[in-house]
């Protein structure tokens, strides 16, 4: 599957557009990932739900996760994210 992060408005506009949705679906999704910053197709709403199911078969959101968080004496916030392929960033 593609990480639908990584498809430019463009693309999405024509993928959209090929899968019998209107083009403005294509804008709604990415207010969804970039504005909104869904994790999820289930949380795109706004979008008819045989059409997020679309989308779940051909993409996927990697999204981060936090896995630790550590908070220093001075106030200093150090936190550990995991990623989608289960490998940690600081």
């Amino acid at each position: 599957m593609r990480d639908i992060r990584k498809v430019s408005l463009e693309s999405l506009t024509q993928w959209a557009m090929e899968s019998g949705e209107k083009k403005f679906r294509a804008k709604q999704i990415w207010e969804w990932l970039w504005m909104k910053s869904a994790v999820s197709f289930e949380e795109m709403t706004n979008l008819p739900k045989a059409f997020r199911e679309a989308l779940k078969k051909e993409f996927s959101i990697n999204a981060l996760a936090v896995n630790n968080t550590q908070v220093s004496n001075d106030g200093t916030i150090k936190s550990a994210f995991k990623l989608h392929d289960g490998h940690l960033v600081e």
